[in-house]
C-alpha cells in the first residue's frame, strides 16, 4: 500500500510538471493583431511588440539579412523572447543573431494597413 502511494504520488507531480511545461503555446507569426504606431494601424504577430525606433537604415539591414518583403515606410517587430536574445548577442559582439531571428520568423517588418 505504501509503495502505490508513494508510486501514485510520484506520478502526479511527473504530470503536473509535464503539464506546466506544455502549456505555454509556440510563438506563431501568422496569427496577428493590429497595433496602432504613430497613429497608423499595422498587423503584428500577437506575442510581439513594435520596434521602437525604425529609419531606412533598420528597413535596408533588415532586407540584408532576409527579409525581403520589407519597405520604407514599415514598421519592425521582435517576439518578446527575441527582443532578451538579441540583447544578450550584441552585448556578446554576435550580430548574426538578426540573421538566425530573421530566418525563424521571429523578427519581421510589417506595412500599414490600408483602409
Amino acid at each position: 500500500m505504501r509503495k502505490r502511494t508513494i508510486l501514485t504520488a510520484a506520478g502526479m507531480v511527473l504530470l503536473l510538471a509535464t503539464a506546466c511545461s506544455n502549456n505555454q503555446p509556440a510563438f506563431d507569426p501568422s496569427d496577428t493583431t493590429v497595433v496602432s504606431v504613430k497613429g497608423k494601424p499595422y498587423n503584428i504577430p500577437k506575442g510581439a511588440h513594435p520596434s521602437p525606433y525604425v529609419d531606412d537604415n533598420v528597413i535596408e539591414f533588415y532586407q540584408k539579412i532576409g527579409l525581403k518583403e520589407c519597405r520604407k515606410g514599415d514598421i519592425t517587430w521582435e517576439e518578446d523572447t527575441a527582443k532578451e536574445e538579441m540583447g544578450v548577442a550584441i552585448g556578446k559582439g554576435d550580430k548574426s543573431i538578426y540573421a538566425k531571428l530573421a530566418k525563424q520568423g521571429r523578427i519581421g517588418c510589417a506595412s500599414p494597413i490600408s483602409k
